[in-house]
C-alpha cells in the first residue's frame, strides 16, 4: 500500500507499508495506493479527497546577464576589502597598545 502524510494541505511524505500504521492522532495519513502518480509537495483538497500538482506563485528569477554578475561580484568584492581594512585597522590598533603596555 501507498500512503502520504499530509501536512500544511501538502503530500508531505510519501511511503509504502503493509497496513496503515498508526500515529499520532494529528498526523494525517491518506491511502493513495490507486494513486500512483502523487508526489510529495502536491496540494491535498481534504474536503474532495483530489491530489493536484502545485502552481507556481511565482515567475522564476530571470538570468543574471554577465554584466549583472560581475557587479554582484565587484560589490561583494568591495564589501571584503572594506571588512579587511577595518581588521587590519583593529590589529594595528591592538598591537600599538600591546607595545605601550609592554614598554611602561
Amino acid at each position: 500500500m501507498l500512503f502520504a502524510q499530509i501536512l500544511r494541505k501538502k503530500a508531505h511524505w510519501i511511503f509504502e507499508a503493509d497496513r496503515q500504521p498508526q500515529f499520532a492522532p494529528d498526523i494525517v495519513l491518506v491511502d493513495i495506493t490507486d494513486k500512483p502518480e502523487v508526489q510529495e509537495g502536491w496540494d491535498y483538497d481534504h474536503t474532495t479527497g483530489f491530489f493536484t500538482e502545485p502552481v507556481p506563485t511565482e515567475a522564476p528569477f530571470p538570468e543574471l546577464t554577465e554584466i549583472e554578475l560581475l557587479q554582484q561580484e565587484n560589490l561583494l568584492l568591495k564589501a571584503q576589502k572594506q571588512a579587511l581594512t577595518e581588521r587590519a585597522e583593529f590589529i594595528e590598533d591592538v598591537v600599538a597598545e600591546m607595545a605601550a603596555q609592554v614598554y611602561q
